[in-house]
C-alpha cells in the first residue's frame, strides 16, 4: 500500500485566507513538496483552492470575537488529526498547547512581528504567551531575523523563513525603463494605515496637485481603520485630489492575484513608513515585490530600510512624514533620467536575490526533519 502524506494544518484567526506568506508562499511549497495541506482560517466558505482545503470560520476583526472562535478552530483542527500543526497568531499558542496534548502532533508557530511593539498591555500579554509557548512548540518560524533575539531567550530551535518574492497571478515584467524616462506613477500596495505612510501620501497628493505636478499615486490595498478610512476620504474630497490619488481596494481586501498590473505601470514605488518599532526591526515584503518589477524605492530613512536601499543602489530615502522630500527625489530623477534608469536597473538586478522558491524548498525539507524530530535549528537564509 501506498503511504499517506503527512497531513499538516496551519491555523489563524487573524490573517485572510490567501495571506501571501501563509497560503502562497509556505502552503503552496508544502503542498508542492508532496504534502496534505489545510487551513483554518476566517472565510466565507469552506473549499479547496489550488489543491489546499480551506475549512472556513467566521469572519471578524474584532480581537474578542476572534478569540470567541478558539474553540471552533481546536475542533476543527483536532478532527483533522494533523501530523503538524502550524499557528499564526501569538493569541491561538493555547489553543496549539491543547491539540498537542490531544493528539501528539507537532507544533510550530509562525512569529510573524516583534508583538512586543503593539503596546505596554497588549504587548507584554502577547510575548509572555510566546516565552510560555517556546518551552514547548517544536519549533519556532520568524519572518525577519531580528526577531531571533527573542527565541534565543527560550530553548526552542527557530529558524528563519523570510518573506522573499513568489510570483502569484500574471508577475511577467514590464519593459525596462527607456532612456529619458522620468518617473510619474507611483505606487503603494499592502495594507494602508497612518502608520503604513497613509497621511503621508494623501498630504504627497496634496502638494502634487497645489503645484500642478504630473505625478499620481495608486493605492493598493484595504485600510481596515475606520476613522483612518474618514479622515482620508475627507481629505481627498477637500483638496479634489480624486485625480492624483486612487483607491483600490480601500475598505476590502485585494487579492494578491490581482496586483500585478498595477506593478507593471508603474515607475517608483512607495514605502513611508512611520518609524514604529514593528517597522524599524523588518524590511516590508513590498521591497522584494518592487524589486521584482525593477520600481526603484522611496521609503522612509529607518536604518535597516536605508541599509538594503544604499546595499542595492536602487531608490533613495527620506525622513518620515516628510511629503516635500519626496518631491525632491522626483525631481532630481526628472532632472537627471539616467539616474532613475540606473536605480530601476539595479533594482531588477537585486531582485533575484530575494527569490522565495529556494526558502519554500528549504521549508519543507525542515517540517520533514521536524516530523522526524531530527531538527537541529539551522538557519534558512534564502
Amino acid at each position: 500500500m501506498t503511504a499517506q502524506p503527512d497531513r499538516i494544518v496551519h491555523v489563524t484567526t487573524v490573517h485572510q485566507p490567501f495571506d501571501p506568506r501563509i497560503f502562497y508562499k509556505q502552503l503552496a511549497s508544502l503542498r508542492d513538496a508532496g504534502f496534505d495541506t489545510h487551513l483554518i482560517a476566517p472565510h466565507d466558505r469552506t473549499e479547496q483552492v489550488q489543491g489546499i482545503s480551506i475549512h472556513a470560520l467566521p469572519q471578524s476583526t474584532a480581537r474578542w470575537r476572534r478569540i470567541a472562535l478558539h474553540p471552533t478552530a481546536l475542533r476543527m483542527a483536532q478532527a483533522l488529526n494533523a501530523d503538524l500543526y502550524q499557528v499564526h497568531d501569538p493569541e491561538l499558542l493555547p489553543v496549539a498547547f491543547l491539540l498537542r496534548e490531544a493528539t501528539g502532533a507537532r507544533i510550530v508557530y509562525d512569529m510573524h512581528e516583534n508583538y512586543r511593539a503593539k503596546g505596554p498591555i497588549l504587548g507584554r500579554a502577547l510575548r509572555t504567551l510566546e516565552r510560555w509557548a517556546f518551552r514547548w512548540v517544536d519549533h519556532v518560524l520568524i519572518a525577519e531575523e531580528s526577531y531571533r533575539s527573542i527565541v534565543e531567550a527560550g530553548p526552542v530551535s527557530s529558524t528563519y523563513i523570510p518573506n522573499y518574492f513568489r510570483p502569484i497571478g500574471d508577475a511577467r515584467l514590464g519593459a525596462p525603463a527607456k532612456a529619458g524616462h522620468t518617473p510619474a506613477r507611483l505606487l503603494y500596495t499592502g495594507t494602508l494605515s497612518a502608520s503604513r505612510g497613509l497621511r503621508t501620501m494623501v498630504k504627497l497628493a496634496a502638494r502634487i496637485r497645489r503645484a500642478g505636478r504630473p505625478e499620481t499615486i495608486d493605492l493598493v490595498g484595504i485600510c481596515r481603520y475606520e476613522k483612518q478610512r474618514a479622515w482620508a476620504k475627507a481629505r481627498i474630497q477637500e483638496e479634489d485630489l480624486n485625480s492624483i490619488l486612487s483607491r483600490v481596494g480601500w475598505d476590502t481586501y485585494v487579492p494578491p492575484s490581482t496586483m500585478p498590473p498595477y506593478y507593471r505601470r508603474a515607475d517608483v514605488g512607495l514605502a513611508l513608513f512611520e518609524p514604529h518599532p514593528n517597522h524599524r526591526g523588518s524590511i516590508p515584503t513590498k521591497f522584494y515585490e518592487y524589486l521584482h518589477y525593477g520600481l526603484p524605492l522611496i521609503c522612509s530613512d529607518i536604518p535597516r530600510w536605508r541599509r538594503f536601499v544604499e546595499r542595492h543602489a536602487c531608490g533613495a530615502v527620506v525622513p518620515p512624514g516628510e511629503p516635500a522630500a519626496v518631491l525632491d527625489v522626483l525631481d532630481e530623477w526628472r532632472a537627471h533620467p539616467e539616474r532613475y534608469r540606473e536605480r530601476a536597473e539595479r533594482a531588477r538586478a537585486a531582485a533575484s536575490r530575494y527569490r522565495w522558491k529556494p526558502v519554500g524548498q528549504r521549508l519543507a525539507t525542515l517540517y520533514r526533519q521536524v516530523l522526524n524530530e531530527k531538527v537541529t535549528g539551522a538557519s534558512v537564509t534564502g
